[in-house]
């Protein structure tokens, strides 16, 4: 009989681990902006722990308009539009677009999950909050120090959900990580710091990004006897092969006026997410002030007996003083790129059909939706309340397989390969 963890006393030992980490540059020149693509060979015959691979850089925003600063966007991760995995030339990663649309719409549910101290996870009005530098409204963001480096630690698709995390390159061909960076859009123009001005800015457009002293980290481990290529060997030779499972991910994207269709073809289709936004998003326009956050209106003296109120530390749009719940007494922006809205009205209901199957049974209003897609993820951690979900973070996330499947490697979703590919409807 297994006994529980918590009732066992048997414990695993073993020896002679060690890590190490290496730096590997890029293939070609470690200096990229839009649009371009970064390639990066993994490490060969050696035990690379996939769930550790980091992304460094140096980011610099440039804007050529009069009086006008370029800012990066909330979370450094915005700045990647597709990430492709290849193994020998072959590609085993789907090169899916609108990745950085991805890591928004699953952090609006989920909560980030990079470290916040090295990713850049809020806009900055006039100070940066990560190297203390005071910026005004014609000044561009930019960090130019070595020491001053981002880095993505968190990755979608076969990097982040691949197991076992730690796997033998020597049994596969070369691995190439290939990165192609997002459009200038995500980014955020501004011709004012002042919390009036920083979100109500006209003409804000022509703000371009750049990235320099590019680089991957990565955890390679090492064992002193061989149980790893015993255990291997067995396997193969029982099965014949060995399995590594992963998320991948596909994108459709159409312009939707009342339903929008696509196809699905997959062993085990776990999950849709659905995310709206204005036709308009792709357009670099300022800083969007996020709901229920600070707002111009509240002002101090800067001196003592001072009786002109000049400095404006704002106010919160959820009653003045903020709300604990949502913590809505602090600046928050997000760039126009990642602001999902609600399309409908108080009338509108939202359903899907899979094969002509409504998937739930009925069409469902906005607050069911949310309901529907935080149980529908493993760990929801965003607290948002529901007017914030409806104007900033309108994500509905539909799950196919079993709650917690992921953890146990459980392939339990929706297989489609036993039949022609099924036509999904999203209908608004």
């Amino acid at each position: 009989m297994a006994l529980p963890s918590n009732l066992s006393f048997f414990m695993s030992r073993l020896q002679g681990v060690s890590t190490s980490h290496f730096k590997v540059f890029p293939q070609s020149s470690d200096t990229a902006s839009s649009g371009k693509i970064i390639r990066f060979e993994l490490p060969n015959n050696s035990l690379v722990n996939m769930k550790n691979l980091r992304l460094f850089f140096n980011a610099a925003t440039a804007n050529a308009g009069t009086n006008k600063g370029g800012r990066l966007p909330n979370d450094i991760s915005s700045l990647i539009e597709r990430v492709a995995v290849y193994m020998g030339g072959v590609l085993v990663q789907n090169s899916f677009n609108q990745y950085n649309t991805l890591v928004h719409a699953k952090a609006a549910i989920e909560g980030p999950k990079c470290e916040p101290s090295l990713t850049h996870p809020e806009i900055v009005r006039a100070k940066s909050y990560h190297d203390n530098s005071a910026l005004t409204q014609s000044d561009d963001e930019a960090y130019a120090n070595v020491d001053d480096a981002f880095c993505i630690s968190n990755w979608e698709g076969l990097l982040g959900s691949i197991e076992p995390s730690i796997i033998d390159t020597g049994l596969l061909p070369q691995i190439t990580l290939e990165i192609t960076l997002a459009d200038d859009a995500v980014c955020c123009t501004c011709d004012d710091v002042t919390l009036a001005g920083f979100v109500g800015g006209t003409g804000n457009t022509g703000t371009t990004y750049s990235l320099t002293n590019l680089s991957v980290q990565v955890e390679v481990l090492g064992m002193a006897t061989s149980v790893l290529e015993q255990l291997t060997e067995q396997r193969i030779a029982s099965v014949g092969y060995l399995s590594l499972p992963f998320k991948n991910y596909f994108t459709y994207q159409s312009t939707h006026t009342s339903t929008s269709r696509f196809n699905v073809n997959s062993a085990s289709w776990d999950r849709l997410w659905v995310i709206f936004r204005p036709t308009s998003y792709s357009t670099q326009k300022e800083p969007v002030s996020a709901r229920g956050y600070k707002v111009t209106g509240g002002f101090l003296d800067n001196a003592a007996g001072e009786t002109a109120a000049d400095i404006d530390v704002g106010v919160a749009s959820y009653d003045i003083g903020g709300n604990a719940t949502y913590n809505t007494n602090v600046e928050k922006y997000i760039s126009n790129y990642f602001k999902f809205t609600d399309p409908g009205d108080a009338n509108t209901k939202y359903n899907l059909q899979v094969n002509s199957a409504n998937v739930p049974a009925y069409k469902m209003t906005s607050a069911e939706a949310l309901s529907m897609t935080k149980g529908a993820v493993d760990m929801p951690k965003n607290v948002m309340s529901l007017d914030q979900y409806k104007t900033d973070y309108f994500v509905q996330c539909y799950r196919f397989c079993l709650p917690d499947s992921d953890f146990n490697r459980l392939a339990s979703g929706l297989n489609f390969l036993t039949s022609s590919p099924q036509q999904v409807q999203v209908g608004a």
